[in-house]
C-alpha cells in the first residue's frame, strides 16, 4: 500500500510537472520584466560601470536598454547585488530572449536539485512522499507563478541554503566545510540579511571541529577580502547600498530623488523580442497576476490604518528575533540542539526580517520558504502531524485565489511561518537514524 501511494504521487507529480512547464513556457512569452534589469546591471558592472543609478541615454543602444527603467526617478530599477550580477556573467552576453528561456529552465533545475537533496535526506517512504507532495504543491503556488512571470531570482536563496545545510551535516569533512562556507557567504552576498539565519548555529558551535571552522571561514574571508581589496568592488557595494536607500524612500514615500531622464524609444524589436508578438501574447493569455504584499507594515496599514516607520520595523524585528533566540536557547538546552531544528529556526528568523522589511514584498518572495518546507518534509514524523497539516494548509492558501478570503496568500505565508517556527522548537529527531544527527566523516 505504501509503495502504491508513493508511485501514485510520482505519477501525479509527472502530470503536474508537464502542465506547470507548459504554463510557465506560455507565461515566459509575456517578457519577464525584472530579469532584464538583472541582465543590464550585470552588463554595466562587467563593463566597469556602476549600475544602481544608471539611466539609459540615446547613445547607449540596445545593450543597456530596459523598457522598465524609464521614469522620473534618479535611482534605477536594478536591485540585485553586485555578487549576483557576477553570477550572471557566463550568460549575460546572450540575447535577452535566450536568457529568458534559459532562466525558466534554470528555475526547474534548482527545484529538482533541492527536491533530490531532500529525498536523499529522507529516511522512510512517508518522508519521501511528504517531500514530493511539497515539491508538487509549490509549482502551483502563486509564489512560483509570480517567480516565473517577472523572471525573479529569489529561488537562489533556498537553493544555496539547502546546499549549505547538506555540507554542515559533515562536521569533520574539510571539503564539506569549505563548500559550506562558500555557500554561506554566497547567500549573504546575494542578500545580506540572510546572515541572520546562521545565528542559531552558535548554539552548537562546539560540535564543529577547529579544522572545520577554519576551513569554513577560508572562502568567507577570501571573498570578503577580494571585495575589500578592489576599489571597483567597494564602489559597487557603496552604490548598491545607496540604491537600496533610495528604494526604501520610494517604497515608504519618503521623498525619493528625481531627475529628468531620456524617453523610452520603444524599440519594436530588441535582443530577440518582438514587441508586437508580446502584445499578441498578452491579448490571448489567461495569466493573471495575483501578487500580494505580505509585509507586516502593509497588514497594519490596511487593517489598523496606521503607518509604521522603518525604524520601528527594524527595532521590532530585532527585538522579536532576540526574544525568540532566548526562548529557543532555554527551551532546547535540556533536549539538545539538533542541526535540523537550528536551521529551520534560523531560516524563520531570517524570514522574520523579511516580513518586517519596509520594502514591499511581492508574491515571489514566498518561494524562499521552499527550503525549510522541503527540509521539514524530509523529517516528517506522525508525532507532529498536526503541524505538518498546518504547513499544508498554508501551501493551499498560497495556491487558491478566493474572492471570499482577503489576503489569503499572506495569511498562508504567516501560517507556514508559525508552523515551522513551532516545529523547530518541538521536533525531536534523536531517535531517527542519519538525518538529524551530525555526520562525522
Amino acid at each position: 500500500m505504501k509503495q502504491f501511494s508513493f508511485f501514485g504521487i510520482i505519477l501525479i507529480g509527472i502530470i503536474s510537472l508537464c502542465w506547470s512547464v507548459y504554463r510557465d513556457v506560455q507565461i515566459e512569452k509575456l517578457l519577464p520584466s525584472d530579469l532584464r534589469n538583472r541582465v543590464v546591471g550585470a552588463r554595466l558592472q562587467k563593463d566597469g560601470k556602476l549600475p544602481y543609478f544608471y539611466k539609459w541615454k540615446p547613445g547607449d543602444g540596445i545593450r543597456y536598454y530596459d523598457p522598465n527603467n524609464f521614469d522620473s526617478l534618479r535611482v534605477a530599477t536594478i536591485t540585485a547585488s553586485p555578487f549576483f550580477h557576477q553570477l550572471l556573467y557566463p550568460v549575460v552576453e546572450w540575447k535577452q530572449r535566450t536568457i529568458s528561456r534559459f532562466w525558466v529552465a534554470l528555475q526547474y533545475v534548482l527545484l529538482f536539485i533541492m527536491t533530490g537533496m531532500a529525498l536523499a535526506l529522507s529516511q522512510n517512504i512517508f518522508q519521501k512522499m511528504a517531500v514530493l507532495a511539497a515539491a508538487i504543491s509549490f509549482l502551483y503556488t502563486e509564489a512560483w507563478i509570480n517567480l516565473i512571470a517577472p523572471g525573479q531570482n529569489y529561488l537562489f536563496i533556498p537553493f544555496f541554503a539547502m546546499l549549505c545545510y547538506v555540507c554542515l551535516r559533515k562536521t569533520n569533512n574539510s571539503i564539506a566545510a569549505f563548500f559550506a562556507g562558500l555557500f554561506a557567504i554566497s547567500l549573504v552576498l546575494i542578500r545580506p540579511n540572510t546572515v541572520i539565519m546562521f545565528l542559531p548555529l552558535l548554539f552548537m558551535a562546539g560540535r564543529f571541529s577547529l579544522r572545520y571552522k577554519v576551513v569554513f571561514f577560508v572562502p568567507v574571508l577570501l571573498m570578503l577580502g577580494l571585495i575589500a581589496g578592489s576599489s571597483f568592488q567597494r564602489a559597487l557595494w557603496k552604490d548598491y547600498a545607496n540604491g537600496l536607500s533610495e528604494q526604501l524612500k520610494l517604497h515608504q514615500q519618503l521623498g525619493v530623488a528625481k531627475q529628468i531622464n531620456a524617453r523610452d524609444p520603444k524599440f519594436a524589436e530588441w535582443e530577440g523580442w518582438n514587441m508586437a508578438e508580446v502584445d499578441k501574447e498578452f491579448e490571448k493569455t489567461s495569466y493573471v497576476n495575483y501578487s500580494e504584499n505580505g509585509n507586516f507594515f502593509v497588514l497594519v496599514r490596511d487593517g489598523l490604518h496606521m503607518k509604521l516607520s522603518p525604524r520601528f520595523l527594524t527595532i521590532s524585528s530585532f527585538s522579536l528575533m532576540g526574544l525568540l533566540l532566548l526562548m529557543f536557547f532555554f527551551y532546547r538546552r535540556k533536549t539538545g540542539y539538533l542541526l535540523f531544528n537550528l536551521v529551520i529556526f534560523g531560516f524563520c528568523l531570517y524570514m522574520l526580517s523579511d516580513l518586517f522589511s519596509p520594502i514591499f514584498r511581492h508574491q515571489y518572495y514566498t518561494v524562499q520558504w521552499f527550503f525549510p518546507i522541503l527540509l521539514a518534509a524530509s523529517g516528517y514524523s506522525k508525532t507532529y502531524k498536526w503541524l505538518y497539516f498546518v504547513i499544508g494548509l498554508g501551501l493551499i492558501l498560497n495556491i487558491i485565489n478566493s474572492p471570499y478570503i482577503k489576503m489569503e496568500h499572506s495569511i498562508g505565508e504567516y501560517i507556514i511561518f508559525a508552523a515551522l517556527l513551532l516545529l523547530a522548537f518541538v521536533h525531536n529527531g534523536k531517535q531517527e537514524q542519519g538525518h538529524f544527527s551530525i555526520q562525522h566523516s
